[in-house]
């Protein structure tokens, strides 16, 4: 029997009902010369997705884009899942302001209709919020409140550095993540020691003895510059 054929308005609410399909085709950014372009996922972009855990960790070379991904991942989670909220911590607030920033810029290009159903009710440069209900904040740290995505960017540095602020990210922000929601921890390498090395190195070892990581385990990604150069 012939099904009838999709009006274009249902056309477009199923692609929208699509997670992957609104991340590869509705959000903007800007490219490393300031240019606005469409977000698409690279290779490391699509492999996080693909190999996400509900605790990632994520060992990276330079500019692979995973605070970018993470960023729109967010913002996507926020729009279209009333009621969350996010949080971001970055070393520095200019580097946090960046990535709140990163996040206005796409919801800032995404079709009119989609903004004037969602539109954001608090906009500054360490808070966005919707009228949805969702959230994003930003700091150095987080405490208080229950989050359903933390991204902490830079750990390896914020551990290697600020030790103390490492240690207080870890037992703080950390537990206001509850059991099957999200962190994402992405770092460079800095040496050996310190809360990001020790996330990276208990990974490490469950993955190499075979083991699947719980929920509140961290699995670890690891993407080396020579395999991912661009």
């Amino acid at each position: 029997m012939q099904t009838e054929a999709k009006s274009p308005k249902e056309q477009v609410l199923a692609l929208l009902r699509d997670r992957w399909w609104r991340l590869c085709n509705l959000y903007w950014i800007q490219d490393e010369n300031g240019v606005a372009v469409k977000f698409v996922p690279n290779e490391a972009q699509r492999q996080l997705w693909d190999d996400q855990h509900y605790l990632t960790v994520i060992l990276k070379a330079r500019q692979l884009g995973f605070s970018t991904f993470i960023c729109i991942f967010i913002l996507d989670t926020c729009l279209f899942r009333a009621n969350t909220a996010a949080g971001v911590i970055d070393i520095t607030l200019d580097d946090v302001k960046g990535k709140l920033g990163k996040i206005k810029f796409a919801y800032d290009r995404l079709p009119e209709d989609i903004r004037k159903a969602i539109p954001l009710k608090t906009d500054n440069t360490l808070e966005l919020a919707w009228v949805n209900g969702s959230s994003v904040k930003g700091g150095t740290s987080h405490r208080g409140g229950t989050l359903q995505i933390l991204h902490v960017s830079e750990f390896g540095k914020i551990s290697a550095q600020f030790p103390d602020k490492a240690r207080e990210i870890r037992t703080g922000a950390f537990g206001t993540v509850h059991s099957g929601q999200m962190i994402f921890v992405e770092s460079t390498a800095e040496g050996v020691g310190g809360d990001f090395y020790n996330i990276v190195t208990e990974a490490e070892q469950r993955a190499q003895a075979g083991k699947t990581p719980a929920k509140q385990e961290f699995k670890l990604l690891f993407f080396p510059w020579w395999k991912h150069k661009g």
